[in-house]
């Protein structure tokens, strides 16, 4: 679904994202765009493409005009921060940790191989919520999600709160996120904000993945979150993350905006 093809001329293709669509037509160095989005909470368990189709019926279309040949549906990931807005609150203890999948929805655009994006959208309804004071706040994407802890010595078992499978929602980007509580006091998970200035995407059989993101409440009180790069998780590297002069301002930024968020 996210490889580089070479469509023929004149002809509409369709791109199935979970209840959303995108659509594509090459006509020489005209292109054509059109995409349908569809509100978060009303995610369907099918996706795939390109397949070819009738033209998108009702729908805006968009133009652009450049030359290529060959041309990929790609995800990246928001550049507003993701905030997880837990649906069942998590004590995590002194010395505990636990992790959690969380699966995010990505931004698509329409990018020639070689070549410059035809356009872009976020084919998923959030709504979005500023967080934080008015100086040092951000605004984010709301994500209401229901968030299960993955325990040291758990045993797998299925769970209701489990609603992301990684087989089913493969427009969505699958991240796991571990909390570390190295402070004297209980950390309230009511609240997760995922900076993504450094997270990298990958693919493996269709499937989307990140880095790890950690998150240490650390023994001073404070916090710190950081990626874990691990390039073999995901099979091969599809968005590589900007890394220019980002990294000790996330971390900055981060410890600040999860404090909040932790109460601490």
């Amino acid at each position: 679904m996210w490889k580089y093809f070479e469509p023929e001329e004149a002809l509409w293709y369709q791109w199935r994202l979970h209840g959303s669509h995108a659509y594509l037509r090459k006509n020489g160095d005209e292109w054509r765009m059109s995409f349908f989005p569809v509100e978060f909470q009303e995610l369907r368990p099918e996706s795939g493409g390109p397949l070819p189709c009738d033209p998108p019926e009702s729908a805006p279309i968009e133009f652009a005009v450049t030359h290529g040949t060959r041309v990929a549906l790609r995800p990246r990931l928001s550049e507003l921060p993701y905030l997880i807005m837990a649906r069942n609150d998590i004590r995590i203890l002194p010395g505990a940790d636990a992790r959690f999948n969380v699966a995010l929805p990505p931004m698509i655009r329409f990018e020639i191989e070689h070549g410059p994006s035809l356009g872009e959208t976020m084919p998923f309804i959030l709504s979005r919520t500023w967080f934080g004071d008015k100086t040092g706040g951000s605004l984010c994407l709301s994500m209401p999600t229901a968030l299960d802890p993955r325990c040291r010595g758990e045993k797998e078992e299925e769970n209701p709160l489990n609603t992301w499978d990684t087989e089913t929602f493969r427009s969505l980007v699958h991240c796991e996120i571990n909390v570390r509580n190295e402070s004297k006091v209980a950390v309230n998970l009511e609240r997760l904000a995922i900076f993504t200035d450094l997270i990298n995407i990958y693919e493996r059989d269709g499937i989307l993945t990140t880095d790890l993101v950690v998150v240490n409440s650390l023994a001073d009180g404070g916090l710190k979150m950081s990626v874990e790069e691990n390039r073999q998780r995901g099979g091969g590297t599809l968005v590589t993350a900007s890394r220019v002069g980002s990294s000790e301002l996330l971390v900055r930024r981060g410890v600040n905006f999860l404090r909040t968020i932790t109460g601490l």
